[in-house]
């Protein structure tokens, strides 16, 4: 390990050894670890190395991708039923906006099945790769090459159970640059496909009401490079977040009455560690980017800089929602 990112690594390891806890909205309690990537080891660091070095990606088959994006629309929750313990069914409590018998709905299984049969039959080097953290929760998305030598990456739309945390961590959004080609004839039926999938209302997303619903939706993005294509999908499904770090609790009155009460000189021990923290970030790093992954009941952070030779240096956060009905 370069020297440079030793004193860096030791440095945070100090810093965290403080109480540094964190409360996503909604969450358990959780706390802030130092994270560490070796280039020499590990290779070029990305949201999707990151998520193969995690053990969060795996090579699947179509068909369980394929059967995992019908099931939610026909059961109206995100998970398997062996996990429904507090995912109640849409459609067994009269909240379903959706008739799941009517025929149009059950022509959606013709649908996926065209599609299924298109992806496999005329794309080269197809991958599917399922995501999880958890036994609870997958996703899944498809990634093929077009003849062209482009990339396509499909996938589905996810619950996005703690939307959002801005303050605790406050970012800038990275802004997205548009791949700008016109549409191969197979790129179009993919296209029309899809689109004839429309968005179906299911239960899943949280964020503190428990009754609340997102659109499960089939998506598509296409890219020059794999790992952009699959990169800009689960963006687009809103699974993964890129953003600029900027700080973190900027408001040392909302953090306190937000998390402590009338406890007020543990919040303002916790919220002057977090400030040592945010100096010594600012102070090491030109540059931090956020990394944030949604497995519906988890989402996992990562606030990752550069210090040496491609090396990365940061911090990694593992939140889970706290189910308190």
């Amino acid at each position: 390990m370069n020297p440079l990112t030793t004193k860096l690594l030791g440095t945070l390891q100090i810093l965290l050894q403080e109480k540094i806890e964190c409360y996503l909205p909604n969450n358990h309690s959780s706390k802030w670890k130092p994270f560490y990537w070796d280039f020499l080891i590990k290779g070029e660091f990305n949201p999707i190395s990151l998520l193969n070095s995690q053990g969060w990606m795996k090579n699947t088959d179509i068909e369980i991708a394929i059967k995992n994006w019908q099931e939610i629309e026909q059961n109206g929750i995100p998970t398997p039923k062996r996990y429904n313990d507090y995912a109640d069914y849409t459609l067994e409590y009269g909240k379903d906006e959706v008739d799941r018998k009517s025929l149009e709905f059950q022509q959606r299984k013709n649908f996926y099945n065209q599609l299924s049969m298109l992806l496999k039959s005329n794309l080269s080097h197809l991958e599917i790769f399922e995501f999880s953290c958890s036994p609870v929760y997958s996703c899944f998305a498809v990634i093929g090459q077009f003849d062209n030598k482009n990339w396509i990456c499909v996938t589905s739309t996810v619950p996005q159970e703690t939307p959002d945390f801005s303050e605790i961590l406050v970012t800038e959004e990275n802004t997205e640059v548009p791949f700008n080609k016109s549409k191969t004839n197979l790129e179009s039926q993919i296209d029309r496909i899809i689109k004839s999938l429309t968005p179906v209302l299911t239960y899943g997303h949280y964020d503190g009401g428990y009754n609340n619903t997102y659109n499960h939706q089939i998506i598509y993005q296409t890219a020059s490079e794999k790992n952009l294509a699959l990169q800009n999908a689960l963006i687009k499904s809103g699974f993964l977040q890129v953003s600029k770090f900027q700080t973190f609790y900027p408001d040392e009155g909302q953090y306190i009455f937000d998390n402590y009460g009338s406890d007020d000189e543990k919040g303002k021990e916790l919220y002057s560690n977090y400030q040592h923290l945010n100096s010594f970030l600012k102070a090491k790093f030109p540059e931090l980017i956020v990394y944030t992954f949604r497995f519906w009941d988890y989402t996992q952070i990562f606030i990752v800089g550069e210090s040496v030779e491609k090396d990365r240096v940061g911090l990694k956060l593992s939140s889970k929602f706290d189910y308190n009905p």
